[in-house]
């Protein structure tokens, strides 16, 4: 290992070397942290996406970012060159120190949380030693071979399946978006954001249309084009428009578009 040094994200060409980065931990590693789409999606989530609060570690023999940290509230992702596993508890100690050292009086403590795959044994020994502890609360990340047949999902009369048509359609989608998730943060400018995404593309970008024009049901696929996989995220239906097969009818056009592209696995987090 060379030698190490870490500074806050600064530019464009930083961006690109963390997506790099996301690559190179796809590639080695079976704990899928972030793909290109997932770091997208968080960019298109700050306040300023173009000076995101993240932080790099840089192998300076090599020029290349070999660490991440995301932070975002009370929590922080972490990514890691898996050729550098030690970065992991330091980058996870400059997260920690970037809290508040006490709470108010007559308030709950803050706490802090960072992600671990079951299978990553080291990572979740690290948050053990340094005293975190299991929630019961979790996210399933979910792959699917695109090689096996897709399931033949009919859409109720009256409805459609298409790609969104351009910003022209910007406020319907952050409407039904908003209404699937909420309480949800989402605006018009975070959506102009994620549709500015290197790996963002208009095609994968698909909507169900309930009879009356609206939009009922929506995902997102990202597609990393390198490693040939796709990413949903996010999937949602209106709350007017459930519980008819919408949401696993926009997710199969997608997969079906994502075939197409030439990709073998497709991806969500549920």
């Amino acid at each position: 290992m060379g030698i190490i040094s870490s500074r806050l994200y600064q530019d464009s060409a930083d961006y690109e070397q963390i997506r790099q980065l996301a690559r190179r931990c796809y590639a080695d590693n079976q704990c899928v942290y972030a793909t290109v789409g997932d770091l997208d999606w968080w960019r298109s989530a700050e306040p300023d996406p173009d000076m995101p609060g993240a932080q790099l570690w840089f192998d300076n023999d090599n020029d290349i970012v070999v660490g991440l940290g995301w932070p975002a509230d009370d929590q922080i992702d972490i990514l890691v060159d898996p050729r550098y596993p030690e970065l992991t508890e330091e980058i996870l100690a400059w997260g920690e120190a970037r809290q508040p050292q006490s709470t108010p009086l007559g308030t709950e403590p803050r706490l802090y949380a960072v992600w671990s795959f079951t299978n990553d044994i080291q990572r979740r020994d690290l948050l053990r030693q340094r005293g975190y502890q299991r929630t019961e609360s979790a996210f399933n990340l979910r792959s699917r071979s695109l090689a096996l047949p897709l399931p033949d999902i009919r859409l109720p009369v009256g409805y459609d399946l298409r790609s969104l048509q351009g910003v022209e359609e910007i406020e319907p989608r952050v409407d039904v978006h908003r209404d699937a998730f909420a309480p949800s943060r989402m605006t018009l400018k975070r959506y102009r954001a994620a549709m500015g995404m290197p790996t963002y593309r208009l095609d994968l970008d698909l909507v169900a249309v309930a009879p009356d024009g609206s939009f009922a049901a929506f995902c997102i696929v990202w597609f990393d084009d390198v490693h040939q996989i796709g990413v949903f995220e996010p999937v949602g239906c209106h709350s007017a428009h459930r519980r008819r097969g919408l949401a696993s009818a926009v997710m199969c056009e997608g997969m079906r578009r994502l075939i197409d592209l030439g990709a073998h696995t497709a991806y969500v987090i549920s």
